[in-house]
């Protein structure tokens, strides 16, 4: 199991890292526990974890906690998903959740967090599909960015990803350009704005309430 982790970490590590266009400052422990039963008692974070955790990355130092269920591909994709999180805080953050604080720094969304981890964790399925037609369908409206909490964080965060990557990224459509990811122009312009908002703006030229609109 830590070979398989260490290979998928470096592998998570060059895709991300292309993606973000960021090197971690930081070295980040990658903590495995051989069931799941053995994971919800860590230590690590100082809280019982759920039955549907299927791992965490604590911000304080920067390590990423998650346990081996017997599935290769679900603990692939966890690894993947929590390292984005590790170089969201590295990223933003600077190493640890206590430089939230700092008036300076731009607070990620939880479904820009989450959704990212999971557009750069694993490839729009089935059930993404379905979770977004149901809301189509069944719901009385979409929510609104801001509502879009819990589970919905993840698979509605990670159409918005998916949404921005192919309708708005002229790198992604343009595949003979060398021009940088649009998620790694939205990440710089969230380093150095004062709010999501003008970040968006910036780097993507539509404010948060356009990109809703979309």
């Amino acid at each position: 199991h830590a070979e398989f982790t260490a290979e998928e970490a470096e592998s998570a590590y060059l895709k991300i890292s292309d993606r973000l266009n960021w090197q971690l400052k930081s070295r980040v422990s990658i903590i495995v526990y051989n069931s799941h039963n053995d994971f919800q008692q860590t230590n690590v974070i100082d809280m019982y974890m759920p039955e549907g955790v299927g791992g965490v990355t604590e911000l304080y130092k920067n390590r990423v906690v998650i346990p081996y269920d017997g599935s290769h591909t679900r603990f692939k994709n966890v690894i993947h998903h929590e390292l984005v999180h590790a170089f969201i805080n590295d990223y933003i953050y600077k190493g640890s959740i206590k430089n939230m604080q700092n008036q300076d720094i731009v607070l990620i969304p939880l479904w820009m967090n989450e959704g990212l981890a999971e557009f750069l964790s694993s490839t729009w399925d089935a059930n993404s599909d379905m979770w977004i037609r149901d809301l189509v369908i069944n719901g009385e409206r979409l929510p609104k960015l801001n509502e879009l909490n819990g589970y919905l964080a993840y698979r509605g965060g990670q159409s918005v990803w998916k949404f921005i990557v192919e309708q708005l990224d002229t790198a992604y459509t343009n595949k003979e350009t060398q021009a940088p990811t649009i998620i790694a122009s939205i990440f710089s312009a969230i380093a150095s704005a004062s709010n999501l908002n003008d970040a968006l703006k910036k780097s993507i030229g539509i404010s948060l309430e356009d990109l809703e609109t979309e």
